[in-house]
């Protein structure tokens, strides 16, 4: 099955793409958060033939609602108006961790910059369909330690 992961920001929506046979996600770039996003979302999922939207809800540590999740929530409703199989993974520190793996590819030589935001926003959306994939393995799927 494939599917597409979003990290939903309030500028950019982070794009990640994967499959559950491969069971890798992969960045696939950035969304500009606009009035039309909802019809970017559905255009780039029917691209890439996803059966499956897996959209990270950025709830607070406590694992409230805070404000940026119910605007996330409102959007996914927005996804399922459109006609898109929506799942919902909890992303709390999905970024922090995209920005980890990212400056660790940085001291391992690739470069001192700071990377673009935009790629830090996809490396997000991988963090959160990379969680998603994971928990749809299965036991036999899982090598032996």
């Amino acid at each position: 099955m494939r599917a597409l992961g979003l990290d939903v920001g309030e500028r950019r929506i982070g794009v990640a793409s994967g499959d559950t046979d491969s069971g890798i996600a992969v960045p696939a770039g950035v969304i500009k958060n606009s009035p039309k996003a909802t019809e970017d979302v559905v255009r780039e999922a029917h691209a890439r033939d996803a059966e499956v939207v897996v959209v990270g809800i950025p709830y607070s540590m406590s694992g409230r609602v805070g404000p940026q999740a119910l605007v996330v929530q409102e959007f996914v409703r927005g996804l399922e108006e459109a006609g898109l199989t929506v799942e919902t993974v909890d992303e709390r520190l999905s970024s922090a961790e995209a920005e980890r793996a990212l400056a660790a590819g940085r001291t391992e030589g690739r470069g001192r910059r700071r990377p673009e935001r935009g790629t830090v926003d996809a490396a997000a959306a991988v963090v959160i369909l990379q969680a998603w994939l994971d928990g749809r393995r299965r036991p036999e799927d899982t090598p032996p330690s």
